[in-house]
């Protein structure tokens, strides 16, 4: 058998990640690739890395089904400072008779005659070298070349993803958009988390006076006094559970910006906005206006704040894996001083005793009205009901 090792902060595992390793299974031949997540790295600090269990988590969610691909948490466990010559010492014992392979990216190959014991290293594995960056073959034939006389180097061709977890970790913090880089339920899991976001004097302040402006005159008295109340109720909820209560208010606010806008150009900044819509989002006139307004203020306020945008996109329909400051306007429409329908004083309660529980009766109290009414729902409601489900059922046990 050949068994493939690959080691790493993954503070958070990318794209780039999960492509060296499948070209490695691929180029290599392996059998099987095991992710070995450290926890006292050598080389970097351990302060701005997400607690050991989520970043075993979110590697476990990117191996997916990959019948190849496992984690291992012999790292995270260990004691002392993850040296790789332990590592390739447990997996010797692990398995005795595999062949194995070391996997390190182009940066690690250029530095490894600095690593503890990296000659014994190289008498127990292969060490297999995947290019990080574009045009780096030259300079990594001739390190492996100068490596070679204390064991085998091979270096894969393959094209490179240039990406690094230090500039996701960035955009985490700015609330720039970030989700191109990971696996879709990597990025519901951080979300769900709060992983990585900045707070205190990081956070962008946001002035709402110059926006209500434009709000009295664009909606009617009873839009703009609902919306004045769901920003109230969204920088409650802010207070309440540690977001920003500034922004938090801000979103709410303009949560509703484009509710009254004939439905011909709602459609016209959906169809404008290139943001991924469902059918049955495009065929409900009700549920326009979140798109749309995510849209309008991007463009005509230049809102780039990738956790705003959101939360005006989804707070009809939700999704799985909202971000905190979603689920908080999600609920806080739901729940604002004018709302008066059957059950509203139970969701008050519950928002503020337990926001899990109540995102779920959210979902299914939206549902219930949809399914009443003869209605449609987008695969994204649908997605946002299963994922509360199932974090209220990982939370019972």
């Amino acid at each position: 058998m050949k068994t493939g090792i690959y080691g790493g902060s993954f503070n958070p595992v990318h794209n780039g990640h999960i492509h060296l390793a499948e070209t490695a299974v691929r180029e290599f031949g392996l059998d099987r690739l095991y992710f070995v997540p450290s926890k006292k790295s050598p080389h970097r600090s351990t302060a701005e890395y997400a607690p050991d269990e989520d970043r075993l988590e979110m590697l476990r969610l990117a191996a997916g089904a990959d019948a190849k691909l496992f984690v291992s948490d012999y790292e995270i466990k260990s004691d002392r400072v993850s040296y790789t010559i332990y590592t390739v010492e447990h997996f010797r014992r692990e398995f005795p008779e595999d062949e194995l392979f070391l996997l390190v990216g182009s940066d690690m190959l250029l530095c490894f005659d600095t690593w503890h014991r990296f000659e014994e290293i190289l008498r127990n594995v292969t060490l297999c070298v995947v290019s990080r960056e574009s045009g780096d073959l030259p300079e990594l034939r001739k390190k492996a070349d100068e490596l070679g006389k204390y064991g085998k180097i091979i270096v894969s061709e393959a094209v490179p993803t240039e990406v690094s977890s230090t500039s996701i970790r960035k955009k985490i913090a700015k609330n720039e958009d970030f989700t191109c880089y990971l696996n879709e339920n990597v990025v519901q899991y951080i979300r769900s988390k709060g992983l990585y976001s900045v707070r205190g004097e990081d956070v962008l302040q946001y002035n709402p006076e110059d926006k209500k402006k434009i709000l009295k005159a664009r909606l009617t008295v009873k839009r703009y006094t609902h919306s004045l109340n769901v920003a109230t109720e969204c920088k409650k909820l802010a207070e309440k559970y540690g977001e920003d209560p500034d922004k938090a208010y801000f979103a709410g606010l303009l949560h509703d910006i484009c509710k009254e806008l004939p439905e011909e150009e709602q459609k016209a900044l959906v169809l404008e906005s290139g943001f991924t819509v469902c059918r049955e989002e495009m065929e409900t006139r009700s549920l326009l206006h979140g798109i749309a307004g995510a849209y309008y203020i991007k463009k005509e306020f230049g809102i780039e704040d990738i956790d705003i945008l959101n939360s005006v996109r989804f707070h009809t329909v939700g999704r799985a894996g909202m971000s905190r400051l979603e689920e908080i306007v999600y609920i806080g429409d739901l729940i604002s001083a004018e709302r008066d329908y059957k059950d509203v004083d139970k969701m008050r309660r519950l928002a503020y005793t337990d926001l899990n529980a109540a995102m779920l009766e959210a979902f299914a109290f939206s549902m219930k009205s949809v399914i009443k009414k003869g209605g449609v729902i987008p695969i994204c409601t649908v997605e946002g009901y299963n994922f509360y489900t199932r974090l209220l059922k990982e939370e019972k046990k």
